[in-house]
């Protein structure tokens, strides 16, 4: 056997000069966007000799001398090419891309508005990450998202401010309907059941030509669930720390083909420090058919809600419905069409104990239809809207004896209609490393038609014959009210990163709402009232650059780090602001110049395949008039780290946000002092039965435990309610 080897390596030895080798090599590049390309199949022909190419696109092969050095080169998505090259080749060898034919299908899906307008800083929200970070309303879910402020009463309504600006200035949708109401002009977040939605769009900036020109502080767009599977579902909490904190859902989806129906029931109970209750009933009903062309989605909603305080009064009672209907696909051949139509119903009575009781409605149609465009390096949409809306409010005085004094009655209508168009040109880039240059323009349109017609009756001067009444000749307004904005977009990649840098500038108008004129001509407090409520304008300016980097060569484990910074100015000018009075709602007003100059910085990290995330935000703000700007923290910091090994998720936030300058009608007004709070979640996911469970553990607000005895006075100065205190949360949820 030994003499056997000897001898093989000996013919070895000598048959190498005989079929001498020799290396070959190159790089394989796209041909069309010169990037580099991955794992591209190389094979000597003829031959079993072959290899692949590296992350750079780079390969070597040795060939014997005695062989042809054509190389055959495939990978999916590009055409199959052979090329001969010799030692002394060091090029590039391109691969076309190639068309994969298949069955003939046409994609009906059309782009969110989000996609279609000029380039923001967005925020999107998927519900099923939310939920595992126990999250149980709209505020929870918001709290990790930069340059985002929410607002909590002692009723429990929450609004939300963006980079500064007020509730009133943030449009807030759900499936295509404008929820702010005719009586505040704000949205209440509570009034939105979590378990419904799907998903979550925040848009930062006050120029979105496709939402509307009053949505000059960004949008908060809600996009609800649909039925795509077979499914019954139970979701419950119950708080530890107040015994009426409790949360019961149930629903149930269904599809057959096609089609898809679904349902659901909510109620939610919340005791805010012992005082008061608040009980919310939510019911929604949904149902959505694929077609060739497209897809048809109708929804329901229903919401009632009202506030009881510990003798049983019931101090405010509101409802809310909502019917919409979605059409995203073709219609006559051509793609891209978008339509909506939607109806809201909305009624609030309130008593404010001041000797003054509300009773407000609202009505609302609107129908929106907008199409998507594109020819050779353009492309647009452009997009029709109507909107009609009537406002009935009915305002009482009374004096210390209870006697009604005096009645004011309103009837408001406002009409509009317009009409928003955003462009884009595609630029040649003619370079590896990018991908687009987009120049963008949107211009908007609304004429807005206002009529009023109001009267005041005075019960305390009535005599058995008549009563005293006061008839304001009923008014009829036509305005325009335009916006427009200018932007350019850059995006690309390169072997590890991506990137994107956007610039804008733009300016909007807004007109004071129905609420607004409703309000305004009638106060008690005379000297306080403007001779004259304008429209309000604004300007901004907005510089945006974001970076991620996958897999970057270091020691650590890392998947992926992201950093981003957000330049912003926003200038008004009339600015529509409120006064806050004790035992009256605000009385709105014009700040004839205000500012806000913010920065916002972002960084995260994902680690171990994803399995532990840590991420912060910060946002810096300078503003000029804490009076139309108030309780508007100088800064608000995130930090934010997450374990996720899917059947365990552990994830903890802390808040610190700055001194903010604060007006609470009857305490006063004054600096609030810097503050910081965390929260923690644990969640458990686990397959049983059948079934999937998750169970979860939540500590609200664990650095504000002192804060459970203060008095309601103390809590109020210093900004602290039900959603800021210390409260434990357990919540189950099981599905099939």
């Amino acid at each position: 056997m030994p003499a056997k080897n000897n001898i093989f390596i000996i013919i070895l030895f000598f048959s190498h000069p005989l079929s001498a080798l020799e290396k070959i090599g190159g790089v394989v590049q796209d041909e069309q966007t010169k990037e580099p390309i991955i794992g591209v199949n190389i094979s000597l022909v003829g031959s079993e000799i072959g290899t692949v190419t590296d992350i750079n696109g780079l390969f070597e092969l040795v060939v014997p001398d005695d062989k042809q050095p054509n190389l055959r080169l495939s990978h999916i998505g590009y055409e199959t090419r052979e090329a001969s090259i010799d030692s002394s080749y060091a090029g590039v060898l391109l691969l076309t891309p190639a068309v994969i034919k298949g069955q003939e299908i046409e994609v009906v899906g059309v782009k969110s508005k989000t996609e279609m307008d000029v380039a923001s800083a967005v925020d999107m929200l998927d519900i099923a990450e939310i939920e595992i970070q126990g999250a149980r309303d709209i505020g929870s879910a918001l709290r990790r998202v930069s340059s985002v402020k929410m607002d909590y009463s002692t009723s429990g309504k929450q609004t939300i401010s963006i980079r500064g600006s007020n509730a009133t200035d943030v449009a807030v949708f759900l499936d295509g309907v404008r929820l702010n109401d005719a009586n505040t002009g704000v949205a209440d977040l509570s009034t939105i059941d979590l378990n419904s939605l799907e998903q979550i769009q925040v848009i930062k900036g006050g120029n979105s030509s496709l939402f509307g020109s009053g949505a000059i502080g960004g949008v908060v767009n809600m996009e609800s669930k649909t039925a795509e599977k077979n499914s019954v579902y139970l979701n419950t909490g119950v708080g530890q720390t107040y015994n009426d904190d409790m949360d019961l859902s149930m629903g149930a989806t269904t599809v057959f083909g096609p089609a898809g129906l679904g349902g659901r029931y909510t109620a939610k109970a919340r005791a805010f420090g012992g005082r008061t209750i608040t009980t919310s009933l939510f019911a929604n009903a949904f149902g959505g058919i694929d077609f060739s062309a497209g897809r048809l989605d109708l929804r329901w909603f229903q919401l009632n809600k009202n506030l009881q305080f510990p003798s049983g009064s019931v101090d405010s009672g509101d409802s809310l419905s909502i019917l919409s209907m979605n059409y995203r696909g073709s219609i006559f051949g051509t793609s891209g069409w978008k339509l909506l139509a939607g109806l809201k119903d909305w009624s609030l009575n309130q008593n404010f104990f001041s000797s003054l009781n509300e009773y407000l409605s609202d009505h609302s149609q609107n129908i929106h239809v907008s199409k998507l465009m594109e020819w050779r390096d353009f492309e647009g949409t452009i997009q029709y809207e109507a909107e009609y809306q009537t406002f009935d409010g009915d305002k009482s005085y009374f004096n210390i004896n209870e006697d009604p004094t005096v009645n004011h009655i309103a009837d408001m209508k406002r009409n509009t209609d317009a009409l928003a168009f955003v462009t884009r040109w595609s630029a040649d880039a003619d370079h590896p490393k990018i991908d687009f240059i987009n120049w963008e323009f949107s211009y908007r349109m609304d004429q807005v038609e206002t009529l009023q017609n109001e009267y005041y009756e005075f019960p305390i001067l009535a005599t058995e014959d008549q009563n005293v009444i006061y008839d304001i000749p009923e008014s009829r307004e036509l305005a325009h009210v335009s916006s427009k904005r200018l932007g350019i977009h850059i995006e690309g990649r390169g072997q590890k990163s991506w990137y994107s840098i956007f610039a804008n500038q733009g300016n909007n108008q807004r007109l004071p709402t129905l609420a607004d004129l409703f309000r305004f001509t009638n106060t008690e407090s005379d000297s306080l009232i403007d001779s004259l409520l304008t429209r309000e304008y604004l300007n901004t300016t907005e510089l945006n650059m974001q970076l991620r980097i996958s897999n970057p060569e270091t020691e650590l484990p890392i998947d992926e780090v992201s950093f981003g910074i957000d330049m912003f100015m926003n200038g008004y000018t009339s600015k529509l602001a409120y006064r806050a009075l004790e035992g009256t709602p605000s009385i709105p007003f014009n700040e004839p110049i205000a500012e806000i100059r913010g920065l916002e910085l972002m960084a995260g990290v994902r680690m171990l395949e994803d399995k532990f995330l840590f991420s912060t935000s910060a946002t810096f703000l300078d503003i000029s008039s804490p009076i139309a700007f108030p309780n508007k923290p100088e800064h608000r910091i995130v930090l934010t780290s997450e374990i996720n090994l899917d059947w365990l998720v552990i994830s903890l936030d802390h808040v610190d946000e700055g001194e903010q300058y604060y007006i609470i009608p009857g305490i006063g007004e004054g600096i609030r002092k810097p503050r910081e709070n965390a929260n923690l979640n644990i969640t458990m996911r686990k397959q049983i039965l059948g079934l999937n469970w998750s169970l979860s553990y939540t500590w609200r607000n664990l650095l504000s435990k002192d804060e459970l005895d203060w008095t309601l006075e103390e809590s109020l100065r210093k900004g602290f309610n039900y959603f800021e205190k210390y409260r434990e949360i357990i919540n189950l949820r099981v599905e099939i």
